[in-house]
């Protein structure tokens, strides 16, 4: 059985289950360009509880998936700029 795969008119993602490393960890391939990110339960929680602020800024593809398309995100020049913690 393969992947699962979520998509919109934005993105195609295949998202599987991977238990081959050292713990199991979810495998994010992004369709159009086949870059693969592996997450694991430590970062999936840091998503659930991030900022909505730093999740905007993550998504927002105009800092960095617009300017690079054809470059996956080890290469993309992203810049240092942090999102200030909520007070």
């Amino acid at each position: 059985m393969g992947p699962d795969v979520v998509a919109n008119e934005f993105a195609t993602v295949a998202v599987s289950v991977d238990d081959r490393g050292n713990g199991t960890r979810l495998r994010l391939e992004d369709r159009r360009t086949g870059t693969v990110r592996y997450l694991d339960a430590l970062e999936l929680e840091s998503i659930v509880w991030a900022p909505e602020e730093w999740m905007r800024a993550l998504l927002d593809p105009s800092r960095h998936r617009w300017r690079d398309a054809d470059r996956g995100p080890a290469q993309e020049s992203l810049p240092e700029s942090r999102p200030e913690p909520p007070t």
